[in-house]
């Protein structure tokens, strides 16, 4: 499967989608000058559905009915990228995405080996792969869907995650909540076969 059809899934699901982001830097591709301009200026354009894709998505996902969410691990120390993902957050939260935050420090070690992924319904997810730098490489569609279904259960249980609009990224780190075990185990597919 590729990005192409990770990127259809939005506008076909019918329940919810959730991403599982575990990285603390992402490269895409024209968004260094406008990470740089927040980080000389602590400002981030404000993103709206003229101006910003992802926006268009979540207000049409929720215009529709279905939810659409996140839970984001958050390192430390904090990366220059995910203050500037966080910065940019609120846009995302006032279109009407569900935003959870977790402390990487509460994961048990073996959560190192989940990648990010998307699930859909509960009945089709997408790995998604990265270089070491953090350049998107491709998705994709896994063939047993149970064990992300497993951890999405995990990290949404009542008190786990800190909404983004209640979390306070500079605080070392207040919001602590209890220890998450070990994930299931997965089968990631590769981009290599």
């Amino acid at each position: 499967m590729s990005a192409e059809e990770l990127g259809q899934m939005y506008g076909r699901f019918t329940d919810y989608a959730w991403r599982y982001e575990g990285r603390d830097v992402y490269t895409v591709d024209g968004e260094q000058e406008r990470i740089d301009a927040f980080l000389r200026s602590g400002v981030v354009p404000r993103k709206t559905r003229d101006n910003n894709g992802w926006i268009r998505i979540v207000e049409d996902v929720r215009a529709r009915g279905a939810s659409i969410g996140r839970v984001r691990v958050v390192g430390r120390p904090v990366t220059d990228y995910t203050r500037f993902e966080f910065a940019a957050y609120p846009d995302n939260i006032a279109a009407g995405e569900d935003v959870q935050v977790l402390e990487r420090h509460q994961l048990d070690r073996a959560w190192d080996s989940v990648p990010d992924f998307w699930l859909f319904d509960d009945t089709t997810a997408f790995v998604q792969h990265f270089d070491d730098a953090g350049r998107f490489l491709g998705a994709e569609r896994v063939d047993n869907v149970a064990p992300f279904h497993e951890i999405r259960r995990m990290l949404t249980e009542p008190g786990r995650t800190v909404g983004a609009e209640h979390y306070a990224l500079d605080s070392v780190p207040q919001q602590r909540r209890s220890h998450v075990p070990a994930p299931p185990a997965l089968h990631v597919p590769s981009l290599s076969h």
